[in-house]
């Protein structure tokens, strides 16, 4: 007899095994992080503000930064020191609009938990944040010299080019070198499109 019913329980689980293979792979319905949504998704995922459009395709690697319990948005990695939540990027897989959740590979969100969507781009931001960083401290730097120059009247043109020059790079090169190292820990994105009230909405049709 307990034999008997190890055998029933062991074909009951193989029969729900299988069941839920075929559901899964069918579409019908989708098993992912213990929630059911319709196979039937969208497959590209449009950002619309004023005239702009954005679209975004099935297989896209994308960052989704969405809204914790208190309604504080978790950050992208690199964005800030100390310890928080990070984004992780995942492929897009496509919107449930009857349900209104947007589908990653490993993940679903609600679409009013999303705070920002940003695409990941092939260039890295590494240069691009040096390069910003340079420019920002250069400015700061040169801004020291002219305005002595400008206090103490100076009729001497060559010699603010020369100190401004010393002082701009002697920000900057440091500037710089702050900008490759948080460009390296930064993803490599070159668009965070806020989601929301007057920022980019998410089309639904």
């Amino acid at each position: 007899m307990p034999m008997q019913r190890t055998r029933t329980h062991l074909l009951a689980w193989f029969i729900f095994s299988i069941s839920s293979f075929i559901l899964n792979e069918s579409n019908l319905v989708h098993l992912n992080n213990s929630f059911l949504y319709s196979q039937e998704l969208q497959s590209t995922l449009i950002l619309k503000k004023d005239n702009n459009w954005i679209e975004i395709k099935q297989g896209d690697e994308i960052y989704v930064r969405s809204y914790n319990a208190k309604r504080k948005p978790n950050k992208l990695p690199g964005s800030s020191l100390g310890s928080f939540t990070a984004a992780k990027p995942s492929k897009f897989v496509g919107l449930d609009l009857q349900q209104r959740i947007l589908v990653t590979e490993f993940d679903y969100i609600l679409l009013s938990d999303i705070h920002s969507i940003s695409i990941t781009s092939s260039k890295t931001m590494t240069f691009r944040f040096a390069g910003n960083n340079f420019a920002h401290g250069f400015i700061a730097g040169a801004l020291f010299p002219l305005t002595l120059f400008l206090s103490e009247g100076g009729d001497n043109p060559m010699a603010l080019i020369l100190f401004a020059g010393f002082f701009g790079t002697f920000v900057g090169v440091p500037s710089a070198v702050i900008g490759l190292i948080h460009g390296f820990l930064f993803p490599n994105i070159e668009n965070e499109f806020i989601v929301g009230t007057n920022e980019w909405i998410i089309v639904e049709e």
